[in-house]
């Protein structure tokens, strides 16, 4: 006796068919799906990225010049990325940005030549500062010239690239490899003590001379050897021993790490690579160009000083 009812799957065969189906399509759906999702990016993604690097670009960065070049070959841009980029970009101390053709207006009726002397001799104004050659001792005046094009005709002067100096006439060599010869022919004198006591007391001179010359090179430095390598590598554009003008006075950082075991370490790096916002918003420069064992020795000299 039937119960009236019926379906559609008669055979064995359309068993097996619609049980394969049942697997087969939820599994090519969730594989649409997924390849659906890992295809879509977000809106703006990349902007978004972009915009990221950009604001945690740091102020300055390091463009590392061949110690071999000779001096004066670097370009205006090349000194630009090396030194200017540095207060130029983000315009801190009162320095225009490159490219902004309004805050360059003013300098640039000033004329080509009072940038120059400016550059090159560095300028202290109220709100302004910069130190001669942008901090840079090492750099030709014709480097700081070319530079100063740079910027200035990328912030809407034309002023024209300054000429390459004209190389220097080769000195003539000396006239002592002339005369050696003679010399040498000359006899040796007959007694042979004095030569031995002289080459003795020659010997001695020497061996009495290298400890001096080591033990100078470890000893801390004096008030005017310290002064003297501020100068030399360009720290007293930015800093004094007793007073703050852009950075902290040097009494002032002794006294603030006055017993921290690796003041000398640290504060070594910060010389090195540049830092910030321990003295104020104005960042301090890298100073890449300056000898690992000048910045030890000074960095010793500052951390000592008293006030």
């Amino acid at each position: 006796m039937s119960d009236g009812r019926s379906t559609f799957i008669k055979t064995h065969k359309q068993l097996v068919i619609v049980v394969v189906l049942a697997f087969a399509i939820p599994i090519a759906l969730i594989v649409s799906l997924s390849q659906l999702v890992t295809d879509m990016k977000p809106p703006g993604g990349e902007e978004a990225h972009s915009q990221l690097l950009s604001r945690i670009k740091p102020f300055g960065e390091v463009t590392m010049a061949d110690a071999s070049s000779p001096k004066g070959n670097l370009t205006g841009e090349q000194v630009f990325q090396s030194v200017c980029k540095t207060c130029h970009e983000p315009g801190i101390a009162g320095a225009p940005k490159v490219g902004d053709k309004a805050q360059w207006a003013v300098s640039i009726k000033k004329g080509y030549e009072t940038l120059v002397q400016h550059a090159i001799n560095g300028i202290q104004e109220s709100g302004k500062f910069m130190p001669p050659k942008g901090g840079n001792p090492d750099l030709a005046d014709v480097e700081v010239q070319r530079a100063v094009v740079y910027m200035a005709n990328q912030s809407g002067a034309n002023f024209k690239e300054p000429a390459a100096p004209a190389a220097a006439a080769s000195p003539a060599p000396p006239a002592t490899t002339a005369m050696a010869a003679p010399a040498a022919a000359v006899p040796a004198p007959s007694s042979s003590a004095a030569p031995t006591a002289a080459t003795a007391t020659a010997a001695g001179v020497t061996a009495a001379a290298a400890p001096s010359a080591t033990a100078s090179a470890g000893a801390p430095l004096d008030l005017a050897a310290g002064e003297a390598l501020m100068q030399k590598d360009g720290c007293g554009a930015c800093h004094a021993v007793d007073k703050k003008i852009v950075g902290p006075a040097y009494q002032d950082v002794a006294a603030k790490y006055q017993g921290d075991a690796g003041a000398l370490a640290k504060l070594s790096q910060k010389v090195k690579t540049g830092g910030a916002g321990v003295w104020g918003p104005v960042p301090m420069p890298p100073n890449p160009q300056v000898a690992d064992g000048d910045i030890k020795a000074l960095v010793s000299w500052i951390l000592a000083l008293k006030k």
